[in-house]
């Protein structure tokens, strides 16, 4: 029987962070949202303790993964057509027109080309698949990540039966 549990929501799968998104080469202004992380994992049969999969497990990792994220400026690594080099502790980001130098223990530079929500939602769903590898019965697994209560971005990804078992 087809099975969907879903995690998250609200704390501790949520976070607070800036950002500033790309458009045409520039950045936007530097702002901040209060994300929240919401989870839905689909299957296929139970296992003999009737579960989808470990709650505790799940949640745990997503924690986790959503950590470093939480109060830190999110900036691309590499921004498309601009620069990120860190500098005496200082991270400086160029892109069109703008220049930012901010602390780099407040920063957290991630492997996608820009901050949108859907970036986000698509590294934050990346860094939780090697935690579901070894559960058999999932199928598919959705990231929803909202910037705000009328807006957000879902990814997902489709397990094949042998990658879970």
């Amino acid at each position: 029987m087809p099975t969907t549990i879903e995690i998250g929501g609200h704390a501790p799968f949520g976070f607070s962070a800036a950002h500033t998104g790309l458009h045409d080469g520039q950045f936007e202004p530097l702002h901040g949202h209060s994300f929240t992380v919401t989870l839905r994992l689909h299957g296929r049969g139970l296992d003999a303790a009737g579960m989808l999969v470990d709650f505790h497990l799940v949640k745990k990792a997503l924690a986790e993964i959503i950590a470093p994220l939480r109060r830190r400026t999110l900036m691309p690594a590499q921004p498309p057509g601009g620069t990120c080099t860190v500098e005496d502790g200082q991270v400086v980001i160029t892109c069109g027109g703008k220049c930012y130098s901010l602390p780099e223990q407040d920063v957290a530079l991630l492997p996608v080309p820009n901050t949108t929500t859907e970036a986000l939602a698509a590294y934050l769903l990346e860094q939780l698949l090697p935690h579901l590898h070894g559960e058999p019965a999932l199928r598919r697994v959705e990231l929803v990540l909202a910037e705000a209560p009328d807006t957000c971005a879902t990814v997902v990804a489709d397990l094949p039966p042998e990658a879970g078992q």
